[in-house]
């Protein structure tokens, strides 16, 4: 008899397993009973770790994460064949961790069973209908239109709302990106067959209004009132990633997904300033001989104000600081000091050591800073001053247009993800500038320009009198044009 196929295996009609409810979970959001669920199994309540894990399942029934719980809960108890239905039901939701699958010791009561045999020999059709299924909810993501790009080597599904040549554009930076990220911190990751077994991940550039929607599920109704201050995010467990933007937003959570590859390979969570300091450390960047050059930016100015006014929190109290603090305690602050210390490290040649050293060393001191001092050769005090020197070293990076010696002398705003807007054009500018109202400037002699901070810091770079050759898009008809730039008035 032929072996049945997988999906076979994975019915969708598994009935609602009857669990213990002696806690009370009336009011508990998802977040909450998981919380008190992992809390309970580690005090060894494991009646209580079921009831919250069962009702977490019920108030989030998209998620996989309360039943991988549960099979760990159900193998701490001996109970295999109730652990297999668990897995089974977290694998049909999108459980696709395969490191986890073989090696996380607390599920390892299933892996004597034909599912687990089975579900390993045939892990390659997992990945394909999971890629299926999440290939179709990034479409619905995306439903008025869209282009897609696949991108093989980085197992990466781009679903875009842009049109073809800036979603082409799009793709060649993804690529430059990981190049560089691939050299400089997860060169494992490019091994033969090293992520083989790791699942696709979509990549969602929505229009406005989709963005709106899926920023309102996501993060809730308040949303609407913050949508400027949300550029997107990428969810691990979800292998998604939303970005409002083709630049900075896009950008940064582009290496979240190649730094999660890393650390769910090496089976590590990395501290929050390092993880976001990484990320934030390609939201600027120029190319020289096609190679990224991650630059200062609007986030080193912050970190030297904060210097010059003796605020700057120390290297030792950043790199303790957890995660909810990270993100709700003066973030933009916090985010700022992060990338200024791995552009530290860059500018003297030493990120990748570092993070190598760091990934080696995590179980002794997962915050990173012994692995920064001893990559640095250097003892606390030393390695503060040094930094401090460093800032001081940096240029302040132009954050308006009256921080320009020359302007392109039009009225511009941000625009929907790929460029500036042009709103206004004063006499002569029309004929000049080759620019309509309406028009969107993507480029400026090739550099990226997708927001009004991105296009303010390269056009400081230019000088009045100077031309440059405007990359611009009005609907989807793009053009150049070469300007010659005005002094500010």
């Amino acid at each position: 008899m032929p072996r049945p196929r997988l999906i076979a295996i994975l019915t969708l009609l598994l009935a609602p397993l009857a669990w213990a409810t002696e806690p009370d979970t009336a009011g508990m959001d998802a977040s909450e009973l998981e919380r008190a669920g992992l809390r309970a199994f580690a005090e060894g309540r494991y009646d209580d770790a079921e009831a919250y894990l069962n009702a977490q399942a019920e108030a989030a029934p998209e998620s996989f994460e309360p039943w991988y719980n549960l099979a760990v809960v159900a193998c701490a108890r001996e109970d295999a064949d109730l652990a297999v239905t668990c897995l089974q039901r977290a694998i049909i939701l999108g459980f696709t961790d395969f490191r986890a699958l073989s090696d996380d010791p607390d599920i390892a009561c299933v892996r004597s069973s034909d599912f687990y045999q089975q579900t390993v020999t045939r892990w390659q059709e997992v990945l394909d209908a999971r890629r299926a299924a999440d290939l179709t909810v990034a479409r619905r993501l995306v439903p008025s239109k869209w282009e897609e790009r696949t991108i093989e080597p980085l197992k990466l599904e781009v679903i875009s709302a842009h049109d073809s040549v800036s979603t082409d554009q799009c793709r060649e930076e993804i690529e430059i990106i990981a190049a560089w990220a691939h050299t400089h911190l997860f060169p494992d990751l490019i091994a033969p067959g090293a992520v083989l077994d790791d699942p696709w991940v979509s990549i969602i550039l929505p229009d406005r209004a989709e963005f709106a929607r899926w920023a309102i599920a996501v993060f809730g109704p308040g949303a609407r009132s913050g949508l400027s201050s949300i550029g997107g995010a990428y969810d691990h467990n979800r292998r998604r990633l939303v970005a409002q933007d083709l630049g900075a937003t896009l950008r940064h959570e582009l290496i979240h997904v190649l730094h999660w590859r890393d650390m769910s390979r090496l089976g590590q969570q990395h501290a929050p300033w390092i993880q976001e300091g990484l990320a934030s450390l390609v939201e600027d960047y120029d190319l020289e001989d096609g190679w990224l050059v991650p630059v200062p930016s609007w986030r080193t100015n912050i970190v030297k104000r904060l210097n010059d006014s003796d605020r700057l929190t120390p290297i030792d109290r950043l790199a303790a600081t957890p995660m909810d603090r990270f993100v709700m305690s003066r973030p933009l602050a916090q985010y700022a000091q992060s990338r200024a210390v791995m552009l530290f490290l860059l500018d003297r040649g030493k990120l990748s050591e570092f993070y190598r050293a760091y990934t080696e060393s995590f179980d002794d001191d997962p915050t990173g800073l012994a692995a920064l001092r001893r990559t640095l050769a250097m003892e606390q005090g030393e390695l503060e001053k040094a930094y401090r020197e460093w800032l001081d070293t940096l240029p302040m990076v132009a954050e308006t247009g009256t921080d320009l010696p020359a302007t392109l002398g039009i009225e511009i705003e941000n625009g929907t993800g790929d460029g500036v807007r042009v709103t206004g054009l004063p006499p002569g500018s029309r004929e000049r500038t080759g620019l309509r109202i309406g028009s969107f400037i993507t480029a400026i002699n090739g550099r990226p320009t997708r927001d009004l901070s991105e296009l303010i810091r390269v056009l400081s770079d230019y000088l009045p009198g100077e031309s440059v050759t405007l990359s611009h898009r009005r609907g989807r008809v793009h053009a150049t044009s070469e300007v010659e730039l005005l002094p500010r008035k």
